[in-house]
């Protein structure tokens, strides 16, 4: 009822396009996270009270700032963009399940006052941007520790730094959660016993410190459930009621749906629960079989969300646990309290904190990352309930079908039944895979990218492929290409190569006779070569293991549009012919020298620009369907009026991942169809 209640609630709350605005703003400058010069932070629209997420340029202005401010500013307010691509991380449902449903891009910010007003919020806010400020100071890496263990501030230098900690699963111990809050309450109760403060007393402190602390560490999910927990055990206790841990788990959950009935839909949120429903049927069993359970318990959650496991996971859970319980924390906090006092034992945590990092970076590092790939929900949802059966009653027979469920599972991701042709929304760029059934050959035409305009020379390079075709690569059980072919040089073509070959075993690399001599293509593949085999091409030529007829190049070039790389494959008994960026002047050369080329499915060339698929190549291949790669709102106005004009004249259809988003043909035993990401089936 309550979860009916905020759906209608915030079916009010979206909405529809753009909007210029000019509008006051209250955000919290400990919740602003920075980018170069760029911000970015959840805020408060001051005249209505609803959420918005605010994205400006001006960070110097913004960063003087410790006290929550108030921004007035001019803008651009619209909705989040949901996921373009299969499995792609959906910003809009992650924000929306916070309650947030709209971004600010300032376009002007007029005035950043300070909020005089006083409320208990604010102030716990301020203390917390203090808190951070401090943290700040101390000696690497003890700030990276201090701000995400009781700060629950995360940012991208403790991904980077401590990257076995996410491989090997133990990105948990840096959650603000039930670890942190027991020794927080036992902290508390440390120090109000030296002042021989009542029992009872203690308890009410207890009550009222929680929520304080709650505002302090950052409102995480997890946080909010170890809370509660917490409480309703100490107002049990004081109202002289017995409750099971059941009964305690049962009433938090009831007690967080009501405060917020969204929290379910979280990643985080439906693995703390879990985990802590878990944790009441193995809190008997001895420690190795109690990490083995949790880690089962947690399994079906991470490959659904994640698709990865190590298989190392198990084994540094439980070696890192009781350290990082028994010594690490206590020797942060300590370190952390008395860095005024005591430099020096600060400097000589950090310098352990350093050696623990090495050692979980060399670990996962080490060979056992498996890229398990995302089952379908009913699964994922019956490997849970065959966990939790094997939980309750541990025998031979039950831990043998969990064990064969997995392995089917296993087997269908990574040798499916169906082969696809599939067009990745890249914005204004192209990339494409084409997987045989069985995954018998797999290749990837160009990756997309972007040109890096005004980018810091020190700043880190971002890839958009990371997040699209990595992402979904991943979530199918690939982490390997037979084949990559770059058709040719452009940015919107390659920019994304880096990514694809540092995250992904590339068998070859194809390009057209002449880019090897192009020095902007090489200093993007040069530092995998040693890993990888370049494979240079031209028109006609057959090469062992793949599946493409080469049409162009004729002759060698150094990558620019007239050079590009054109195949053609037979996929699911239908012909398909994918262009490049070829000129009208190619696709000349094309017919003339291939008079009896035909293609059932055509992925035009060069975005739909006017300059290619002229009327007489369109007439010449006639396709059932031609297939366009564009952005959104981009500069060029891909596809040009005339090209759609020339399709409707020529009487083909056409699908554009600019309306549909990622297109996907899939074929083989279980039929042929298309998949478009924003329209379904």
């Amino acid at each position: 009822m309550v979860y009916w209640y905020r759906y209608q609630e915030n079916q009010t709350n979206r909405i529809q396009g753009q909007q210029t605005v000019t509008q006051s703003v209250l955000i919290y400058p400990d919740n602003i996270k920075y980018s170069d010069d760029s911000f970015y932070g959840i805020g408060t629209i001051t005249d209505t009270g609803k959420q918005i997420m605010v994205y400006g340029s001006d960070a110097k202005r913004v960063k003087r700032y410790s006290k929550p401010i108030i921004m007035n500013v001019s803008g651009v307010v619209q909705p989040f963009d949901e996921a373009r691509n299969f499995n792609q991380f959906d910003a809009k449902e992650y924000y929306e399940s916070m309650s947030v449903y709209s971004r600010l891009t300032v376009k002007q910010l007029n005035s950043v006052e300070v909020q005089h007003r006083f409320s208990i919020i604010d102030s716990l806010h301020y203390l917390r941007m203090l808190m951070l400020k401090y943290t700040n100071q101390l000696p690497h890496p003890l700030n990276l520790y201090a701000s995400s263990l009781f700060l629950g501030v995360m940012d991208n230098s403790f991904n980077d730094e401590l990257s076995g900690v996410k491989t090997l699963g133990l990105i948990h111990l840096f959650s603000i959660s039930g670890l942190h809050v027991f020794y927080i309450v036992n902290l508390l109760k440390m120090i109000l016993g030296l002042f021989r403060v009542t029992r009872e007393k203690t308890r009410w402190a207890t009550l009222i410190f929680l929520p304080t602390y709650f505002v302090i560490a950052g409102s995480s999910i997890g946080l909010m459930r170890s809370i509660l927990t917490v409480e309703i055990g100490i107002i049990a206790l004081m109202l002289k009621k017995r409750l099971t841990s059941l009964d305690v788990f049962s009433i938090t959950l009831m007690a967080n749906l009501l405060i917020d009935p969204e929290m379910l839909l979280q990643f985080g949120s439906q693995l703390s629960y879990a985990l802590a429903f878990g944790l009441i049927y193995t809190n008997k069993m001895r420690p190795l079989k109690q990490t083995v359970m949790m880690n089962l318990v947690s399994l079906p959650f991470i490959i659904y969300k994640l698709f990865q496991w190590h298989a190392l996971t198990m084994l540094a859970n439980y070696l890192v646990i009781p350290i990082f319980s028994a010594l690490i924390m206590p020797m942060i906090l300590i370190a952390v309290i008395t860095y005024p006092i005591a430099g020096w034992f600060s400097s000589v945590v950090a310098f352990i904190l350093n050696s623990f990092d090495a050692a979980v970076n060399w670990l996962g590092a080490l060979p056992g990352q498996i890229n398990f790939g995302k089952p379908n929900l009913y699964v994922a949802t019956l490997l849970l309930i065959m966990t939790l059966v094997v939980i309750d009653k541990v025998s031979f027979k039950r831990v043998s079908l969990l064990l064969c469920m997995y392995l089917i599972t296993f087997m269908y991701i990574h040798y499916p039944l169906q082969g696809e042709v599939s067009f990745f929304d890249v914005g204004q760029g192209d990339s494409i895979l084409i997987r045989e059934p069985f995954n018998h050959s797999i290749t990837m035409i160009d990756t997309g990218g972007k040109l890096q305009f005004g980018r810091r020379q020190n700043s880190k390079v971002t890839y958009q492929a990371e997040k699209t075709s990595i992402n979904y690569l991943k979530s199918i059980g690939i982490n390997h290409l037979d084949n990559l072919v770059l058709s040719h040089q452009d940015a919107d073509h390659t920019g994304d190569v880096p990514a694809i070959l540092a995250d992904l075993k590339v068998d070859r690399i194809i390009v057209g006779d002449g880019l090897q001599n192009n020095p902007s293509i090489m200093r993007k593949i040069s530092p995998y070569l040693n890993k990888t085999k370049l494979v240079l091409i031209k028109a006609n030529q057959k090469l062992p293991d793949f599946p493409f007829n080469i049409y162009h190049p004729f002759e060698s070039g150094l990558g620019k549009n007239e050079d590009s790389v054109v195949l053609g494959t037979i996929q699911g008994n239908r012909s398909w012919l994918f262009m490049g960026d070829l000129p009208s002047s190619g696709e000349n050369d094309i017919m003339h020298k291939y008079p009896m080329l035909k293609a059932d499915y055509l992925k035009l060339g060069h975005h739909g620009s006017d300059t290619s698929s002229s009327d007489a190549f369109l007439k010449f291949i006639h396709p059932k369907v031609s297939i366009i790669s564009a952005g959104r709102n981009n500069r060029y106005h891909h596809p040009s009026v005339a090209t759609l004009e020339r399709l409707k004249d020529n009487n083909l259809a056409y699908v554009n991942t600019q309306k549909l988003g990622m297109i996907s043909y899939k074929y083989g035993l279980l039929g042929n169809h298309w998949i478009f990401k924003l329209q379904g089936e």
